[in-house]
């Protein structure tokens, strides 16, 4: 298919004075993932995520009896796989000649705001799709009430208060049990769940949730909850507790229901990733039958979610 002259006939007379031109006049928000997801880049086909658990409580060993041994526990893969994007148009050599204002010289500029928008969109689809589709290198979806640990039921009964948590023995959860709204009382559960994290054989370990994830109808709610003196929603004089806890939140442009809400770590500390495997790359080529001009962006990339830990999700009331 090939743009020409008869379907752009307003672009071969003069005398426009101005011709609104969306990919220039309307302004793309800064990207928001790169603060969210681990970046990287790789260099293969593929990449594998490897998990294993260490050792569990060292036991009680009684005089001139032999030594406990143990072993470690390997768990399973997820292998990150780069996906092509790619967008290309071609123009009619007429058209491009005749094109008084240089709109079809801009193809590139358009595919620029095209490639920034999937680059985004991408990884938020791990947040979309968490409560349903995508799935954590332990096989069950990335927000879940029951997350295997490597350490089975023996690692719940190790977890101090774990039965205060849990739904399952041998599993934690990164989401609540009957998903709760954005609220005082959910982010105090999400609190709680993040405080008894234990690792994959039952030991606490310390994950502190850093920012609330919301969608943009949220952002009044979450300013409400995290800075106000008071205790929010109530008459009296108490403080509000959750002042202590320090933290902020993210407004997700590309969240796509306003009910979902999450809570994350520090990037660094959790296992969400985007890896490039090649950046946007500009081509562009001529037919020498016809002289039409083509151009065309390519680049790739994989989004994957490595591990659960360090994440947390409500999928709201």
């Amino acid at each position: 298919m090939s743009m020409v002259r008869g379907s752009y006939a307003q672009l071969m007379a003069r005398g426009e004075r101005k011709i609104f031109v969306q990919w220039n006049d309307m302004y793309q928000r800064d990207l928001e993932y790169p603060a969210v997801f681990n970046m990287e880049t790789m260099t293969s086909a593929y990449e594998d995520e490897l998990e294993f658990a260490g050792t569990g409580p060292t036991p009680l060993k009684f005089e001139n009896s032999p030594v406990f041994y143990t072993a470690l526990i390997q768990g399973g893969t997820i292998r990150a796989i780069p996906l092509t994007y790619s967008i290309a148009a071609r123009a009619s050599f007429e058209l491009y000649d005749d094109d008084q204002y240089g709109i079809i010289k801009q193809i590139p500029k358009a595919f620029a705001r095209s490639n920034r928008f999937t680059e985004e969109q991408v990884p938020w689809n791990l947040f979309n799709l968490g409560f349903s589709t995508i799935k954590s290198i332990d096989g069950v979806t990335l927000f879940s009430n029951v997350h295997p640990l490597l350490g089975g039921p023996a690692a719940t009964n190790i977890t101090p208060g774990a039965a205060n948590v849990i739904t399952t023995a041998g599993t934690y959860p990164n989401r609540p049990a009957t998903d709760i709204d954005l609220s005082f009382a959910g982010i105090q559960l999400m609190t709680n769940q993040y405080e008894r994290m234990p690792d994959g054989v039952g030991m606490p370990i310390v994950y502190k949730p850093k920012s609330l994830l919301i969608a943009p109808a949220n952002r009044f709610l979450a300013r409400e909850l995290l800075g106000s003196p008071g205790k929010p929603g109530s008459a009296t004089n108490d403080i509000n507790s959750l002042l202590g806890e320090d933290l902020g939140y993210i407004v997700g442009h590309y969240l796509t229901a306003d009910s979902p809400w999450f809570a994350l770590c520090d990037k660094q500390y959790h296992h969400l990733k985007f890896k490039w495997r090649m950046k946007p790359v500009m081509d562009f080529d001529d037919d020498f039958d016809t002289g039409a001009l083509k151009h065309k962006s390519t680049m790739r990339f994989a989004v994957v979610p490595a591990n659960w830990v360090g994440v947390w999700g409500s999928n709201g009331p």
